[in-house]
């Protein structure tokens, strides 16, 4: 993918993104800091890569343009002040690209990455199994499990949360994740009402449902845009699988 004159246009689509080298060497950054913000068990913005990071890697501001706008990548300002115990960012709502934006690889963009080639040799990282069953009434480990009927949520078998009283809200967030799999993240799955912000309604259904686990196994939490749902393994708790990245194998 380059930045060519208008005499001579390069369209921009996912095959030449998975098959140009220079894309996918740059791209290799953010994969890299997804695994180390898995394998330590925080969120992948503890680990964002800074703009001047991948366009000195070789990636253009064009292509970084492109890369936000398909869905591959997201951005935020980041606004961390020395006494906060994480990195904290201010959503971007537009493509121009500050000193201090930094970037994160969105799974869309994780699953582009891997379209050629065989899959990496750790194979699929706990948060992006999907839900298959291995035998008649199993299903793999490290994935949660929703079952609506009786308002129950477990992991590997545990019961994390179980609830007594409806809650439309959590309950629709969990029966998304369960109908699609337990991916990484799903779009925030609330229909819209009347008269109330559906950034801060997703916000407190969030909240919602990390407090009053019964076995505190799972951390649910928003994108720096406020529209998506994510989901990972408490730090302590995380499913057993080694990451490999450039520097060899880290143990999670």
């Amino acid at each position: 993918m380059v930045v060519v004159g208008f005499a001579d246009p390069i369209a921009f689509d996912p095959v030449a993104i998975s098959g140009d080298r220079r894309v996918r060497s740059a791209l290799a950054l953010l994969v890299d800091a997804v695994a180390a913000a898995r394998s330590t068990g925080v969120s992948s913005w503890d680990f964002a890569v800074e703009l001047k990071m991948l366009l000195a890697a070789g990636l253009t501001a064009s292509d970084l343009r492109w890369l936000v706008r398909k869905g591959y990548l997201e951005h935020g300002y980041e606004v961390t002040r020395p006494h906060d115990v994480a990195r904290q960012f201010r959503p971007c709502c537009n493509l121009a690209f500050a000193e201090r934006t930094c970037f994160v690889l969105t799974e869309v963009g994780r699953r582009l990455l891997n379209t050629e080639g065989p899959p990496p040799p750790d194979g699929p990282r706990p948060a992006e199994r999907r839900a298959k069953p291995t035998k008649r009434g199993s299903r793999a480990a490290g994935v949660p499990s929703w079952d609506r009927h009786h308002h129950i949520l477990r992991m590997d078998g545990r019961v994390v949360k179980q609830f007594k009283v409806r809650s439309p809200s959590q309950e629709a967030i969990l029966t998304a994740f369960e109908e699609q799999g337990w991916p990484t993240a799903i779009d925030d799955p609330l229909p819209p009402h009347p008269g109330q912000d559906a950034q801060r309604r997703l916000r407190s259904a969030i909240q919602s449902l990390n407090a009053n686990q019964q076995t505190p196994l799972l951390r649910f939490r928003g994108d720096v845009i406020g529209r998506r749902v994510l989901w990972q393994w408490l730090p302590g708790h995380a499913a057993p699988v080694t990451l490999h990245g450039r520097g060899g194998a880290r143990a999670a």
